[in-house]
Formats: C-alpha cells, structure tokens, sequence
C-alpha cells in the first residue's frame, strides 16, 4: 500500500487573491446595498422639488390684485374703525 503525500487537488489561488476577491465581492455589495438605501432618498428629494416648484408657482398666480380686501387685514371686518391702506408708497407691495 502507497501513501499519496500530494494534495488531492492543486491550489489554484493564492492568498492575497482571496483576500482581492473576498474585498472586491464586498465592494460591490456595498456599492448595491447603497444604491437601494440612497435611490428612494433621491426620489423624494426630487419629488419635493416639483412640488414646491408648482406650490410657488401656484400662489403667485392665484394672488389677488394689489389693493383688494383680503380677510384679516384692518378695516375689513364689520365694525373695525381703522384707517384705509394706502395702495402705494413704501411697503404696498407692488413694484
């Protein structure tokens, strides 16, 4: 009977091309992982800015006319004695 002293099969990597392997795999699932994590963040912050791009856009258009009443100013309500806003001069809002 012969005793075989060879290994079974030869090595085929060594260790630092493992250990590139092992680190380059990790890579790569860090890099995945992180693009699932950070794509839906994206996605809002996107979706956030559309929509205040339309909300500004919206109440610039929907403003009323300079010098009509609008709720809560003084004089507007049924018996408040306050004098008339002026429409012009500093602080009237119009340009």
């Amino acid at each position: 009977m012969t005793v075989q002293a060879s290994p079974s099969r030869p090595a085929t990597k060594s260790v630092g091309a493992a250990v590139l392997g092992i680190l380059l795999t990790l890579a790569i699932f860090a890099t995945v992982m992180l693009s699932f994590l950070i794509a839906p963040l994206v996605v809002l912050l996107g979706a956030y800015f559309v929509y205040a791009m339309f909300r500004g856009r919206k109440k610039k258009s929907d403003a009323p006319p300079a010098g009509a009443a609008q709720p809560g100013q003084p004089g507007t309500h049924p018996g408040t004695e306050s004098a008339p806003r002026s429409s012009h001069g500093f602080g009237a809002g119009t340009s």
